[in-house]
């Protein structure tokens, strides 16, 4: 009752509203709004400017504290004709004016000399994100979308785990459309950046989103406005190790109310290396593994788009992703077990794994826009998503002595596991305005059901035929239902403030039909937020949210994966979700961003190692820490500094305390504070020539149960426009002096190891794109599949 109590009172003690307000939305020929476009007022008599304003995600403007008068507007856009409305009187009668939608249409100038003149900067701070501004940079030249992800401030991508500050609950959007793990793996390494116009991060999301996202990294796609076909084509080779190769192209048509997009990415066998030395120590003895990872692989990635505009107010959009790979991995390991007083002998594992898999996305949208002002938007959308996977091992060990000579027979071992999951979802979201011009209601409400069907089935060789082994065997019908609704209430007031408070309402249900597991929790996410523009570009907010993290389905299912002689893995059906109280705060300068971060997090998930000392066995397991408190602090400079140079540099404080039993230990604490910083710099050079130069540090970091030894890397790439700037040829050069070599450790009760592991970093890279078509781009569409977090947990 306290919290309602002050919820209302917060409410209701707003300050008024301004004496003369003018509000509007901006929009383009096919009713999609423009974002970042500015809004200029001019007085009718002289068109001399009296105030400016910037259209937001939705492409609505507000003008505060105008006196009366008579005006009109002039709406610029880098690719539109200024736009004039007719002219405004506001008076003691008329207060308030909303002009409803104004449209701008598309300029038949050319853009290219636009571009070159005014690039503008690499990362600048929103109300309530974080933009990576890359349509026309030399980043994007020849790269992919994964290699876009370490130039965003506070974001780290290790090429399986996307995190940002210290979360890693991170949502990935594809123009508003969620991907799942399978998919974004390979959406990443295969889309080209050369496809992306700029990238935002949501640092902190409001009710709007899945109570499980700590953060939304929304990919904002090229689409070419203009009638017609253009596209791109680009080639990629590296070599490091070994060798890797890519190609890919996109298309755009747009004709009359038909807009149709389509990229084909495919990766060429290529093949990634690795190793890993790790060493486990117990009472009176100790392990020491070497492994060496070969995989060799190939990948056919699609993405289709296909959009139809009835009219400005109205669009049916269908969406068909496909992304197919097959992986051949081989793994050899060395085990050497040393028990006191003498050496024992050591074990050779051979591991030949082979992997299938496709992951598909279906979506059906429909929205629309109407009201007296065109204020009012309805969304619905449904989505399918199915992985299809197929995976085997075969697993070979032997002991040998120290003289290299066997020392007992070849014991062999079958594993395949297939898995087929499937994720449906209704989505319905509403936005309107409320209380005047100045407020706005959305609120919508979302099912969600996941079936995941996994068999993991060990064979022993035994007598010159595989053996089911039941030991190490499991299958399970897993099926989840989530139920979720919102309702967020947002508003301007005062002198540049905003305001915006949610409610979000979610019930999941969860069954494991072999375990006889059934269980259901449900829980209130509410979310608040506090912005305010500031003279002269600054701006500062801070933002509160409550949030869950679910565990993935592979780790709810109770299987056991034998992976050598010495290492197990296990599920844990018994885990139980974690909760987060999240706090986040900003202060902009312009060029200079400041940021803060806290979370407390409740039953934290994190993966926990049991040792077995007679056995010399470790066993890995998902399970849950009593509590967790992180926390990051940290400051942005991304500046053109001059004409020819442009930076990005961030430094990051971050740190974290735990507390909670853990495994035979009544108590464990872990505090642990580190730094991080990154830094970019683009050069351009006389002749179409540009220099990249990227440093990245970060020192030894403590996390839960973990320690990260301190390590860092440089690269650099040199790019070249050709065939009157149709063209892009880019040289790479990554981890310059082979440093990014991660290095890990853990004590803790009978668990004590260290591991070190490269991944073929230091790597040359060339590639070269070609575009064709006209070039003038505009603002991409933003579709929704609505598939949050859902696929995410699918694996």
């Amino acid at each position: 009752m306290n919290a309602r109590l002050a919820f209302f009172f917060l409410l209701f003690s707003l300050p008024a509203l301004a004496q003369h307000q003018l509000t509007g939305r901006v929009t383009d020929t096919t009713n999609q709004p423009m974002l970042y476009a500015s809004v200029a007022l001019l007085r009718s008599a002289d068109s001399s400017i009296v105030k400016g304003a910037i259209t937001g995600e939705d492409g609505r403007f507000v003008m505060d504290k105008l006196a009366s008068g008579t005006y009109r507007t002039r709406i610029s856009a880098v690719g539109y004709s200024d736009r004039y409305s007719s002219v405004i009187t506001l008076t003691a009668e008329t207060p308030t004016v909303d002009l409803g939608v104004l449209t701008v249409d598309a300029s038949t100038k050319n853009l290219t000399e636009v571009t070159v003149k005014a690039q503008p900067s690499l990362v600048s701070q929103q109300a309530d994100r974080l933009v990576l501004n890359v349509e026309g940079s030399v980043i994007t030249r020849g790269n992919k979308a994964e290699d876009l992800l370490r130039y965003i401030p506070r974001v780290r991508y290790d090429g399986g785990t996307i995190s940002v500050g210290n979360k890693s609950n991170v949502l990935l959007l594809v123009d508003g459309r969620q991907m799942g793990q399978g998919s974004l793996a390979s959406f990443l390494q295969s889309f080209s950046a050369e496809d992306i116009l700029r990238i935002e991060v949501i640092t902190n999301p409001s009710a709007r989103y899945d109570a499980t996202v700590d953060g939304v990294i929304n990919i904002i796609t090229k689409k070419s406005r203009e009638q017609g076909i253009n596209g791109r084509s680009t080639l990629t080779y590296s070599q490091g190790q070994y060798s890797r190769s890519s190609a890919n192209g996109s298309l755009t048509y747009r004709q009359g109310k038909w807009t149709m997009f389509g990229s084909l990415n495919a990766t060429l066998p290529s093949t990634s290396y690795s190793t890993q030395d790790l060493n486990r120590t117990f009472p009176g003895a100790t392990q020491q593994n070497r492994l060496l990872t070969l995989n060799t692989y190939r990948s056919l990635a699609t993405n289709l788009s296909l959009d139809y505009t009835f009219d400005p107010q109205h669009v049916l959009s269908l969406r068909l992703n496909g992304n197919w790979r097959r992986d051949n991995k081989n793994t050899d390991t060395r085990t050497r077990s040393m028990v006191a007083p003498l050496a024992d002998s050591t074990i050779r594992t051979e591991n030949r794994g082979l992997e299938q898999a496709g992951v598909y996305d279906m979506n059906l949208s429909y929205k629309a826009t109407f009201g007296p002002n065109k204020n009012k938007e309805l969304t619905v959308f449904v989505t399918e998503s199915m992985v299809d996977k197929d995976a085997s091992q075969f697993i070979a060990y032997q002991r040998i002595g120290a003289d290299e000579v066997a020392n007992g027979p070849v014991t062999r071992l079958r594993i395949l596991n297939p898995n087929q999951q499937r994720n449906l979802i209704g989505q319905l979201d509403y936005g309107t305005p409320v209380l005047g011009s100045k407020w706005r209601l959305n609120v919508g409400t979302k099912y969600v059901f996941i079936r995941n069907n996994n068999t993991l089935q060990q064979d022993n060789f035994v007598n010159g035929q595989y053996q089911f082994d039941p030991t190490f065997s499991q299958s399970g019908l897993y099926q989840e239902h989530i139920y979720a609704a919102y309702s967020n209430l947002s508003h301007s007031f005062g002198k540049g403030w905003s305001w915006q408070g949610g409610l979000r309402v979610e019930r999941t249900e969860q069954h494991l039909t072999q375990s006889a597991l059934a269980r259901s929790y449900a829980g209130l996410f509410p979310s608040m937020g506090l912005n305010r523009n500031l003279p002269n570009g600054r701006s500062c907010g801070v933002t509160f949210s409550r949030k869950v993290s679910r565990p993935s389905l592979g780790s709810l299912v109770p299987y056991r994966n034998l992976i050598d002689p010495y290492t197990i893995i296990e599920g844990n059906p018994l885990i139980r979700p974690s909760f987060a109280h999240t706090f986040d705060a900003f202060y902009s300068l312009g060029s200079l961003n400041l940021f803060a971060n806290y979370s407390y997090i409740r039953d934290q998930m994190t993966t926990v190692l049991r040792a077995d000392p007679a056995t010399l066995v470790y066993t890995q397991v998902m399970d849950n820490l009593r509590n967790g408190n992180d926390f990051y602090v940290g400051a942005t400079y991304a500046k053109n500094v001059t004409k020819s140079w442009q930076t990005n540099t961030t430094l990051m404080g971050m740190g974290n305390y735990t507390s909670s039993p853990v495994n035979e230990l009544n108590r464990y604490q872990s505090t642990g504070l580190w730094v991080m910083a990154t830094s970019s710099n683009i050069i351009s050079l006389p002749r179409d020539w540009k220099y990249e130069l990227t440093a990245h540090y970060m020192s030894p970091a403590r996390s839960g149960l973990f320690t990260q030894k301190g390590f860092g890397g440089v690269s650099m790439s040199v790019t070249k426009s050709l065939l009157a700037k149709q063209a892009n040829l880019r040289i790479d050069v990554s981890d310059v002096f082979r440093t990014m070599t991660s290095r890990l450790e853990s004590a803790y009760g009978q668990v004590n190891f260290t591991m070190r592991s490269y991944n073929d970093s230091q790597r040359v890279k060339v590639s070269f794109s070609y575009n064709f078509g006209k070039k003038t781009v505009k603002a991409a569409r933003q579709g929704t599949l609505g598939n949050d977090d859902e696929k995410s947990r699918m694996r």
